[in-house]
C-alpha cells in the first residue's frame, strides 16, 4: 500500500500543468506588449491625421488671407478712384505687398497637399488679371481723374472676375473644409478601433493572466498534495523500518548472546574434555608405565625388549594426552595468563614452521577471561593461516591496552593479502570470534610487505568497573585449575 502510493504520488508529481500557465503568463504577456505596441501606433496615426488637420486649417486660413488680402486692394483702388485721395492707396500697397508672401505661401502648401493644379492655376490667372485691372486703373485715375468713373465696363470686368476669384477660393476652401472633416472622421475611427483593438487585447491579458494564476494555484495545490501523501508514505515507510531495524536489532542481539553462549559451552566443553582426557588418558598411560616399571624391577636382572616397546607407548600416550589437552583448552591460558599461553604457543609454531618469532602482550590483566580465550583463539587461527599459505620467515605479536580498547596485532612478512578471499572461512571465523567479544577485526596488508590482523577489543571504563566481575570469573578458573590438579 506504500509503495503504491509514493507510485501514485511520484507519478502525480510528474505530471504537471506548469507549462500551461507558463504559456498562459506568455500570452498574457505578448498581449500586453500587443496593446502597448497597438497604441503607440494609433498614436503615431492620431498625430498624423491631427497634424493634416492642422495644415488643412492653415490652408484655410491663408485661402481666407488671400481673399481678405483681395479685398482690400479692390477697397483701396476703389477709393482711391473715387475720392482721388493717396491715403487710399496705402492699404492698397500694403496688402499687394502681402499678398505676394500669402500668395506664395498659399501656392506651396496646395502644392505639398497634392491639391488641384487645374483650379490653382485658374485662380493665380484670376487674380493676375485683377490685380493688372487694379493697377491700370490706379493709372487711369491718375492720368485721366474723375473722368475715369464713367467707364463701366471697367467697373463690370472687375467685378467679374472678383466673383471668379471668390469662388475658387470658396471651392479650395470647401476642399480643405472636407480634408479637415475626413481626417476628423479618420481620427475618430482609428480611436475608436484603437479603443475596440486595446480593449480586446487587455481582456485577452487579463484572463491569460487569470487563467495562469489559476493554473499556478492549482499545480501548487496539486503538488502540495502531492507532497503530503509522499511525506506521509515517507512517515509510514520509516515507521516500519524502525519497527522492523528493532525487530532486527533484538534478533541480532539474540543470536549473539546465543553464539556467545554457545561460545562459552563450547568452551566449557573443550575444557571438560581436555580434563577427561587429562585424567582418564593420561592416568592411564601413567599407571602402566608405573606397572612396566615394576615389572622391570621384578624381572631383573633379566632384560626384555617387549618392556621397553610397551614403556615407549606409555610415553606416547602420555605425550598423546598432553597434545590433545593443551589442543582443546591450553592449561597456561587459565593458569599463567594469556601472555604465558601465546609465548608457549609461540614457540611450538617456531619449531613447526621454522619461524622468527617477537612477541609482546602487555596489559592482559585489564582483559576478561572471555576476552583473554576470544583473542587466544583470533591467535591460533591467524597463527595457522600464516604457517599454511603466508610463506612467512619471520611473526610478530603484539597486545597492549590503548585508548581505542585492547588490540592485538599478528603481522607477518610473507606474500600479502591479496590472495585471500574476504570471506574465506578463516577470516569469517576471527570476525565472528572478534564480535562474540565486542570488538572488531581488521585484515590487510602488513608493514613489511606481509598480513597484518588487527582485533581491538572494548575495555571497562575503569579497573573498579572492570574488577566487580573478575572475581567471580577468577574464582571459576581457580576452582577449575585445582580440579585440573
Amino acid at each position: 500500500m506504500c509503495a503504491g502510493t509514493i507510485a501514485l504520488a511520484r507519478q502525480d508529481m510528474r505530471w504537471t500543468i506548469f507549462p500551461l500557465a507558463l504559456g498562459l503568463l506568455l500570452g498574457g504577456s505578448v498581449a500586453f506588449i500587443a496593446t502597448a505596441w497597438s497604441q503607440q501606433g494609433s498614436q503615431q496615426e492620431l498625430a498624423r491625421r491631427a497634424e493634416a488637420q492642422v495644415q488643412a486649417l492653415q490652408t484655410q486660413l491663408l485661402l481666407r488671407r488671400v481673399g481678405a488680402q483681395l479685398v482690400d486692394i479692390e477697397t483701396g483702388q476703389r477709393g482711391f478712384i473715387i475720392t482721388g485721395q493717396t491715403a487710399f492707396l496705402e492699404p492698397y500697397e500694403q496688402a499687394r505687398r502681402e499678398l505676394s508672401l500669402s500668395y506664395g505661401e498659399l501656392r506651396q502648401r496646395l502644392l505639398q497637399e497634392g491639391g488641384d493644379r487645374s483650379a490653382l492655376q485658374r485662380l493665380e490667372g484670376f487674380i493676375e488679371r485683377r490685380l493688372a485691372q487694379v493697377e491700370r486703373n490706379v493709372e487711369q485715375r491718375w492720368t485721366v481723374g474723375e473722368a475715369v468713373l464713367k467707364d463701366l465696363s471697367g467697373y463690370v470686368s472687375g467685378k467679374q472676375l472678383m466673383d471668379d476669384i471668390r469662388a475658387e477660393l470658396q471651392q479650395l476652401e470647401a476642399a480643405q473644409a472636407e480634408l479637415v472633416r475626413r481626417t476628423q472622421a479618420e481620427a475618430a475611427a482609428e480611436r475608436r478601433h484603437s479603443a475596440e483593438l486595446s480593449a480586446l487585447l487587455t481582456a485577452s491579458g487579463l484572463l491569460m493572466m487569470a487563467g495562469a494564476l489559476m493554473a499556478l494555484q492549482l499545480e501548487r495545490r496539486r503538488r502540495d498534495r502531492a507532497e503530503r501523501a509522499l511525506r506521509d508514505s515517507h512517515e509510514r515507510l520509516e515507521h516500519t523500518v524502525t519497527e522492523r531495524t528493532a525487530a532486527l536489532s533484538s534478533a541480532l542481539a539474540r543470536i549473539q548472546g546465543f553464539a556467545a553462549e554457545l561460545d562459552r559451552s563450547v568452551e566449557h566443553e573443550r575444557r571438560e574434555l581436555a580434563r577427561e582426557v587429562h585424567d582418564q588418558i593420561g592416568q592411564i598411560g601413567t599407571a602402566s608405565k608405573m606397572l612396566l616399571i615394576a615389572l622391570r624391577k621384578k624381572l631383573a636382572p633379566q632384560r626384555e625388549e617387549m618392556l621397553d616397546e610397551l614403556q615407549a607407548l606409555a610415553d606416547d600416550c602420555i605425550s598423546a594426552a598432553r597434545q590433545i589437552s593443551a589442543s582443546l583448552r591450553p592449561p597456561l591460558l587459565d593458569d599463567l595468563g594469556l601472555a604465558a599461553a601465546v609465548a608457549h604457543h609461540a614457540r611450538g609454531l617456531e619449531r613447526q614452521g621454522q619461524l622468527q618469532l617477537s612477541v609482546e602482550i602487555l596489559d592482559e590483566q585489564r582483559l576478561s577471561p572471555e576476552q583473554r580465550n576470544q583473542l587466544f583463539r583470533i591467535l591460533q587461527e591467524a597463527c595457522t593461516n600464516v604457517l599454511r599459505h603466508a610463506q612467512a620467515q619471520r611473526l610478530r605479536i603484539g597486545g597492549r591496552a590503548g585508548p581505542s580498547g585492547y588490540c592485538l596485532e599478528i603481522e607477518d612478512d610473507g606474500v600479502g593479502p591479496g590472495s585471500v578471499r574476504a570471506d574465506a572461512s578463516g577470516l569469517r571465523n576471527m570476525r565472528e570470534r572478534a564480535a562474540l567479544a565486542g570488538g572488531s577485526l581488521e585484515f590487510g596488508p602488513g608493514a613489511e610487505r606481509g598480513s597484518r590482523v588487527r582485533v581491538c577489543l572494548p575495555l571497562a571504563p575503569s579497573d573498579a568497573a572492570s574488577g566487580e566481575s573478575a572475581p567471580a570469573c577468577r574464582q571459576d578458573d581457580e576452582e577449575e585449575n585445582r580440579q585440573w590438579a
